[in-house]
């Protein structure tokens, strides 16, 4: 992402965007959980994001071929992205403060560095990408410092599944990374959201009152905020950029977001700015820069991994 040349803009572009989009979602998800249940939310989110990237693929006429070890990959990534992670959060949620949820959460790039120096012959552990990850980290804790408290044992296990989600999300990355070189950026996302609607809308059938669900103007905009570019576009983009860019530093959107969330909620809700927001800020996106100027040793731009997650041969 050092590089001028345009396809490295287009990466610098969407790696923003990305960070836009996920930064206002937390937003979106307060208006769309208003008047509906939060799992009945996120199934509805994934059941419209769904049906309008099969109208994508439809328009593109794009043709797919049937195969069951891609189809089982898929089916993973479904559980691992979406399914089991975001029950997860939502579960967690109802036990810890947002800010201890966004600094837990912020763990996925050491599980993401860790994972991509096993398995990933292109991306090593360096001294800058550590040191990157740790101010980054660093700088979360500086700015959600007063919420870093757990005490007691549901508040635990709300941290723990955080936790879980992180990891899964990172293994999800990886895997995507070695596994799934081949599969276009849309596609990908059809069968792992699908999944995610079903999963979702039936956890929410069995545990939410559907007798209370409410839609409303504000709530209905965020669910199609949520599905349009919360779902679609930033998962096309991110998966996109999966492509190209390191693991590693993808993931350090997770760093990224939260102060946009944090800005978005200052904007519309009114909310109070944390103490530490500026120097917290300022650790986090110079622990980015420090991966992006000197922790890369990935592919290079534009360079799509072959099989087994090895350069191809030229």
């Amino acid at each position: 992402m050092t590089s001028s040349t345009p396809d490295s803009m287009k990466l610098v572009l969407g790696y923003i965007l990305i960070c836009v989009i996920w930064g206002t979602t937390w937003l979106a998800i307060k208006f769309s959980i208003f008047t509906l249940p939060p799992f009945f939310s996120a199934g509805i989110r994934f059941v419209i994001a769904s049906l309008l990237i099969l109208a994508i693929l439809k328009f593109r006429n794009y043709r797919y071929r049937f195969d069951l070890k891609e189809t089982i990959f898929l089916l993973l990534v479904g559980l691992g992205s979406f399914s089991v992670p975001y029950g997860l959060v939502y579960w967690a949620e109802g036990r810890i403060t947002s800010g201890l949820t966004a600094v837990t959460f912020a763990v996925m790039p050491f599980f993401a560095a860790i994972l991509s120096r096993l398995f990933l012959k292109t991306e090593e552990l360096s001294f800058w990408r550590v040191f990157g990850i740790l101010l980054g980290f660093s700088g979360l804790v500086v700015i959600f410092g007063g919420d870093l408290k757990v005490g007691s044992l549901g508040a635990a296990a709300g941290v723990l599944a955080v936790v879980a989600s992180a990891f899964l999300n990172a293994v999800v990355a990886v895997s995507v990374k070695k596994y799934g070189y081949h599969i276009d950026p849309v596609f990908i996302n059809l069968i792992p959201m699908g999944l995610g609607a079903v999963t979702l809308l039936g956890t929410s059938f069995f545990i939410e009152d559907w007798s209370t669900l409410v839609f409303n103007l504000s709530t209905v905009l965020a669910i199609l905020y949520l599905a349009v570019f919360g779902s679609v576009v930033a998962f096309v983009i991110y998966f996109y950029l999966l492509k190209h860019i390191s693991v590693v530093l993808l993931s350090m959107t997770s760093f990224i977001t939260p102060l946009l969330a944090i800005g978005s909620g200052a904007l519309v809700l009114g909310e109070k700015f944390p103490s530490g927001i500026l120097l917290g800020s300022a650790m986090i996106l110079g622990g980015v820069l420090l991966i992006n100027v000197y922790g890369e040793r990935g592919p290079k731009t534009g360079t799509v991994l072959a099989r087994g997650g090895e350069e191809p041969r030229r």
